[in-house]
């Protein structure tokens, strides 16, 4: 098991993801289906367009709105297996930001599109180069039903883009952000595994199959309380936790 983890930890540093197989039980997945079926739904009712391939705050008390179903969800978020896979990459402690659900398109004529999720932020492209350096952005992939996988160019969450990836990523000199890149793997994840991976990464996903994956997003840094306030994802009084010492990945500034 030390071996295991040991393994994990050097392949999430250099090549920026790593699978763990069969991490969870069945009955696990199961029980967050029943919750997160729900909840994707409500956000597709607020949110729904053809071209959409995720949902997010899920957690809200907008989409998941039983307070028990929140619960388990924050416990889930907050469990020890999953702050031991933190440990694996952060120095510093881990801060939850955010949920998502990753579906298929309900429009064929959207493609998997290669990115990097700093690019969304607005910030220049200098200095989203500097931020992967210092701030950290871990998703936790849960799949739900079998997902056909990640496209990922391993390494690339330590670095920039190459000349060609960051053409073809940002529709550069008539190049198209889902065409193929060298260095792209595939990597595939079932029902019960783990698939921990860097939002750093240049990786686009994979439409096929009835894919419908919850992902879990750690940070080495608060969410913002003012962004908390708006989509009212995080737990609140009532929610109570089996060991408060482990509420602190729930800080706020």
């Amino acid at each position: 098991m030390v071996e295991d983890l040991t393994k994990a930890k050097v392949q999430l540093e250099t090549l920026g993801y790593y699978l763990f197989p069969n991490f969870f039980p069945l009955k696990t997945i199961e029980d967050l289906k029943k919750i997160l079926i729900p909840s994707n739904e409500e956000w597709s009712k607020e949110f729904n367009h053809p071209k959409n391939v995720n949902s997010a705050y899920l957690t809200s008390t907008k989409f998941t709105k039983d307070k028990k179903d929140r619960e388990t969800l924050f416990q889930f978020i907050n469990s020890d297996p999953l702050l031991g896979v933190c440990d694996l990459v952060f120095k510093s402690p881990p801060y939850f930001l955010n949920t998502q659900i990753f579906f298929n398109p309900k429009d064929p004529s959207k493609l998997p599109y290669w990115h990097r999720d700093i690019q969304y932020l607005g910030i220049p492209e200098d200095e989203q180069s500097k931020r992967i350096q210092k701030d950290f952005v871990w998703h936790f992939r849960i799949p739900l039903e079998k997902d056909p996988g990640i496209w990922l160019i391993p390494g690339s969450h330590n670095r920039w883009d190459t000349e060609e990836e960051r053409k073809v990523r940002l529709e550069l000199e008539g190049r198209k952000n889902h065409e193929n890149l060298s260095d792209q793997i595939l990597i595939p994840h079932s029902p019960g595994d783990l698939f921990v991976f860097s939002a750093h990464l240049i990786h686009k996903g994979h439409y096929d199959l009835d894919r419908f994956s919850f992902d879990i997003l750690y940070t080495n840094f608060p969410e913002q309380k003012q962004t908390a306030e708006h989509w009212n994802h995080f737990p609140n009084e009532e929610i109570k936790f089996e060991n408060t010492k482990k509420q602190s990945i729930f800080h706020l500034v």
